[in-house]
């Protein structure tokens, strides 16, 4: 055992106002703190039309405040070595920063400004649009993000909170005004619900008092899982091909619905995926279609699930003339998972593996944060790690089979190929 199974006992839940919550793991040994909170208004929460909204707006908190400009807050922090960050994900705009004890209210003091008080102004907004639309460009050049980008088109039904890319496109950054960034801001940022986690040396009146006076009342509105999201799915698998007659190197994914972090199907789902996918090196994917075969430069799997559902994804980096090859063997491996028990062993180490990332996470006081916000973002409880691990003494070879054939069904999973020769 270890820190993940009294975790529940060290880490205190603090309420520090409607929608406001503080979670508090302290450690008088450590001098650092870190700081792992969420805003529940990310993607997810653009309004339509607008994709791309909330990575510009996320974007610009680090531009400089009303107070402070975008240099004198890197000064700031570089003169007492610590670190302020902010990044917009699905569900929610996440902030972090780290610090050494003694600079605490300093830094939570800058963090407070960005959030409360940016500037937002007209110079910085076109700055960062531009800034957005090269990322765009590039997204759109790259073989696995392009394919990654039209695979999610594809698996999320119309309307799906996860269907847009949290850039966005050209034309929807290029049309954003600076009402729609302020509107977003002031109207969905600085309304939504927020969770903020803090390890390591503090004053527990100090970083309540913080959160209470720099959030002040908060929406508690939650994103709502879709317990349902297998039957979400398109009714039948789609392809797509994506001719990029310049590149070098193709792409294979193929992917379908799967279900939400808080899913019952979540766990034995996902070790499914490490066995197919990850276990050892890239998992039985990347046993069959790289190391013995040799078609892929690489080949795994990987389970993308959030608030509101989630993905299922098979990849593979291939020479093109390799496309059609590789496509074989590893629908031949889906099915293999579906039809085929897997070995005990492949389930203990599949077990172990996620154990074991569990222990190593929290070996930090950034780790901490995460974990331990992550564990209330999703609702699993701080005792979690003693609970799944109860399940997992529960979880068997058959189960995995049943998550495969509900999850890997062919006549469900979508796929895209991009490369430079594609043949049909």
């Amino acid at each position: 055992m270890g820190l993940e199974t009294d975790l529940a006992k060290l880490v205190e839940e603090q309420p520090a106002g409607p929608g406001i919550k503080c979670l508090l793991y302290k450690n008088a040994n450590n001098p650092t703190v870190a700081v792992h909170g969420s805003i529940l208004a990310g993607t997810s929460s653009e309004p339509s039309g607008k994709s791309g909204l909330a990575e510009l707006t996320t974007r610009l908190l680090i531009r400089g405040t009303r107070k402070l400009g975008a240099g004198k807050i890197a000064d700031q922090l570089e003169s007492v070595g610590a670190a302020v960050s902010f990044r917009n994900s699905q569900d929610s705009i996440i902030f972090q920063a780290r610090m050494t004890s003694p600079w605490t209210k300093r830094v939570l003091g800058i963090v407070a400004d960005c959030l409360t008080r940016p500037a937002l102004s007209p110079r910085d907004i076109e700055r960062e649009r531009e800034g957005l639309l090269t990322d765009i460009r590039l997204r759109d050049d790259d073989t696995t993000r392009r394919g990654m980008r039209d695979l999610q088109r594809l698996v999320y039904p119309s309307g799906h909170p996860y269907r847009k890319d949290r850039f966005g496109t050209a034309e929807t950054v290029k049309d954003l005004e600076r009402s729609d960034v302020k509107d977003y801001f002031e109207k969905v940022i600085s309304k939504a619900t927020t969770l903020i986690a803090f390890a390591g040396q503090f004053k527990k009146d100090e970083v309540v008092g913080w959160a209470a006076r720099t959030f002040a009342t908060r929406s508690e509105k939650k994103i709502n899982a879709k317990k349902n999201a297998a039957a979400n799915s398109v009714s039948k698998s789609t392809k797509r091909e994506i001719v990029m007659p310049h590149k070098t190197q193709g792409d294979i994914l193929i992917g379908g619905v799967a279900c939400s972090r808080t899913d019952p199907d979540y766990e034995p789902l996902n070790l499914m995926n490490v066995i197919l996918g990850e276990l050892g090196f890239m998992g039985r994917l990347g046993q069959r279609v790289r190391d013995k075969e040799g078609l892929a430069y690489s080949c795994t799997s990987f389970l993308n699930s959030g608030l509101a559902g989630g993905s299922w994804t098979a990849l593979a980096g291939v020479n093109p003339r390799n496309i059609a090859k590789a496509l074989v063997l590893m629908k031949e491996e889906i099915e293999r998972v579906r039809q085929e028990l897997v070995e005990e062993q492949e389930l203990a180490d599949a077990k172990q593996n996620q154990l074991g990332s569990a222990l190593m996470e929290l070996e930090s006081t950034e780790g901490i944060a995460r974990t331990s916000h992550n564990l209330a973002h999703f609702g699993l409880g701080l005792d979690y790690f003693v609970k799944r691990r109860q399940l997992f003494g529960k979880i068997t070879r058959e189960d995995l089979m049943e998550m495969a054939r509900k999850y890997l069904d062919s006549s469900r999973l979508s796929m895209v190929i991009v490369g430079p020769r594609l043949k049909s």
